[in-house]
């Protein structure tokens, strides 16, 4: 069992299958780190994760999809999206015709195929009485769906669907349909019944409440790290450090996302941030941009503890929210954030230059669905970069003591030896030099843990 247990091919030629993967011995499930309960997870569902018998699964469905062999299709289309760790899909046969069962954070999601159309659906929310506003909104969010579409599932229940007859389904649309139609429906059902308070609840999905112990332990950083970035921004000169204020609210949008890990409401709001910087980059100053941000994060510090409770909770989720990466994509983000951080340090200012280099690993989690054994690695980095957030999760062993900065340098190296021992299989060519790792202060540590990061060769096993 690794530290991070304790703690915390296709030969002819084919499409693309939605999440690459290879032969993988190891789980792909995140354990936690000693001390912290199981249930606590970092980072947001991946599906790029795909041992090499589901990847072969995919194959005999496009396969068996092209002969028009639907029965021998749609069962291995679904097998390829079941998480068997994650236990987050049930699909049962009855001749031509078939049903299944999933989940996605708040969501339950519920098919059925009639041997001539596939349809899947859930439900929104309760209207009791109808509104103008309501249907208004569930309009303009139809523009914005490929696949599936708002809908009323009777006269009081608001509902997604998503429909196609049965050759129109290939795997592809298939996978794309049913996750639009979750990871949209996740994300809408709690943003209408809050904006809308006419509208009522319906709580289908296996959602588990945080701890008291959890919930207080990531609503008190939630509040810190927000109240920690406003000050020392607000120290900032809005015109000369315009590009380093942008970090810092980008690096807290994205560090709450990775270790808190927020759904819905909360999960718009830190998506918000994000995209007021990176939308319509070309109008406007900075400045301006960076005026924008800092109000979206005062609005992020107003959420109160029960709206909070109501946003991070323990799910199953079955689709990622984003798209797995390109390889040399990791790499940059991770290099072009260290080369950007170098100024800073050479110009005496150390704060800034810790900020931007977390934002290559905090940029690239929130993006990409990412292959675990990244994610991995940024818990280890996180754990050295936030110790008090990790102690006070339950890490009984620390990787770095602020009071002494000492760094638990044995400790650091056994645990990524033990992950990247996990993954040797799946990506055979992952080499780490220990020597190179840096321990006389944090950030030639993150600067020299993150080249490490990006050096890594995570070429699949053919």
């Amino acid at each position: 069992m690794s530290l991070l247990q304790q703690f915390f091919k296709r030969t002819k030629k084919t499409s693309a299958a939605p999440a690459a993967a290879a032969p993988d011995k190891s789980s792909t499930a995140l354990p936690p780190f000693t001390g912290i309960p199981p249930e606590i997870r970092f980072g947001h569902y991946s599906d790029n994760n795909k041992p090499y018998a589901k990847m072969q699964r995919w194959y005999e469905a496009e396969d068996a999809f092209k002969e028009k062999n639907y029965q021998k299709a749609f069962p291995a289309i679904f097998d390829y999206i079941r998480d068997d760790a994650a236990n987050n899909l049930t699909f049962s046969e009855e001749g031509n015709c078939f049903s299944f069962i999933f989940f996605q954070g708040s969501k339950k999601i519920t098919g059925h195929c009639d041997g001539q159309n596939l349809c899947a659906r859930t439900q929104l929310a309760r209207m009791p009485t109808p509104s103008t506003p309501v249907m208004r909104r569930l309009l303009e969010l139809n523009y914005e769906l490929f696949y599936s579409r708002c809908a009323l599932a009777d006269e009081q229940t608001l509902c997604m669907t998503f429909e196609s007859d049965l050759p129109s389904a290939t795997p592809l649309k298939v996978y794309h349909g049913l996750r639009e139609l979750a990871t949209k429906a996740d994300k809408q059902d709690e943003l209408l019944l809050s904006d809308f308070p006419q509208l009522g609840p319906i709580t289908d999905g296996q959602v588990t409440p945080l701890a008291a112990t959890e919930l207080e332990v990531k609503f008190s950083f939630f509040k810190k790290w927000i109240e920690e970035t406003l000050s020392y921004t607000a120290t900032l000169n809005a015109d000369a450090f315009a590009g380093a204020i942008a970090y810092c609210y980008l690096v807290l949008a994205y560090r709450i996302d990775f270790l808190i890990v927020p759904s819905e409401r909360l999960l718009s709001l830190t998506e918000k941030i994000s995209r007021i910087y990176w939308e319509n980059k070309d109008e406007g100053t900075l400045v301006a941009r960076n005026n924008r941000m800092r109000e979206a994060v005062t609005k992020l510090q107003s959420v109160t503890k029960e709206e909070f409770a109501a946003s991070v909770y323990h799910s199953k989720s079955t689709f990622a929210l984003a798209g797995p990466p390109d390889n040399d994509k990791l790499k940059s983000n991770l290099l072009n954030a260290n080369k950007d951080s170098d100024w800073y340090i050479r110009n005496k200012y150390p704060q800034l230059a810790a900020i931007i280099n977390e934002y290559g690993v905090a940029y690239n989690q929130f993006i990409y669905s990412m292959p675990q054994v990244m994610t991995n690695l940024a818990i280890i980095y996180y754990a050295v970069l936030q110790p008090d957030y990790f102690k006070a999760l339950g890490l009984s062993q620390s990787f770095y003591e602020p009071a002494s900065q000492h760094f638990n340098q044995p400790l650091i190296e056994q645990a990524v030896k033990e992950e990247l021992a996990r993954f040797q299989d799946k990506y055979p060519h992952l080499h780490w030099q220990h020597d190179k790792i840096e321990y006389d202060n944090l950030y030639n540590f993150g600067t020299s843990f993150t080249e490490q990061m990006a050096q890594l060769n995570l070429e699949l096993k053919r």
